[in-house]
């Protein structure tokens, strides 16, 4: 399980309150004003051609409330990320000042460290929806993470940007990747496998029966 658990600790920030979060405001203000002003033009030209003052009203009004929806929709998705940092991550866009920190938000609303490793989402095939698990051999299991029946675009930006969160927190605080240190690993092994395949073939060449012929002669 995970080290912590329970509700955002003082100090830490959800990611939409983060300046990397900024343009996803920015692009809400904008589209609501976009939206607003494409309904307007649309009022104007249907009040112009069917003199109707009330039927563009009632257009622009539909219109501009199906435009803000969508706009809104695209910005709660990111708004709801469940990810929180603390001061010194590099989502915060500044020099950290000491070690930086992750929080991960499951489906009861509580928060956790998610650990040193990264995480993927598996099926909870008891209650359903998807489990928050180490990516690792064993798949630990931190928490159960969404209600969801199945995996969203949604679900998997949301993954993504965690486990950048991730990353960038063990470079802050000077973590080996573990993915590079399984990479080195790898490498090490596959040499000692070749050493030791010469080696052996080397063993059977000195204990080749020619070999221990001429050994006898001698």
């Amino acid at each position: 399980m995970s080290e912590s658990t329970g509700g955002l600790s003082k100090g830490m920030i959800r990611f939409i309150d983060t300046p990397i979060a900024e343009p996803f405001a920015r692009a809400r203000t904008l589209g609501f004003a976009s939206s607003a002003g494409i309904s307007a033009l649309i009022g104007g030209v249907l009040s112009v051609f069917t003199g109707s003052i009330a039927l563009a009203f009632s257009v622009a009004v539909v219109s501009f409330l199906v435009n803000a929806v969508f706009v809104l929709n695209r910005y709660l998705g990111h708004a709801s990320t469940p990810l929180a940092v603390n001061l010194n991550h590099p989502f915060m866009d500044q020099a950290p000042l000491g070690k930086a920190e992750v929080k991960v938000q499951l489906s009861n609303g509580s928060w956790i460290d998610p650990g040193s490793h990264r995480v993927k989402l598996i099926p909870d095939e008891l209650f359903g929806g998807f489990n928050i698990v180490h990516d690792t051999l064993d798949f630990p299991v931190l928490g159960h993470f969404s209600e969801a029946k199945k995996r969203t675009p949604l679900i998997t930006r949301h993954m993504a940007l965690i486990n950048q969160s991730i990353a960038l927190r063990d470079a802050v605080n000077d973590v080996p990747d573990p993915i590079d240190e399984a990479r080195e690993r790898e490498k090490k092994e596959s040499g000692l496998l070749e050493r030791s395949w010469l080696e052996e073939e080397k063993e059977i060449e000195v204990e080749s029966p020619l070999v221990s012929f001429f050994k006898r002669e001698e």
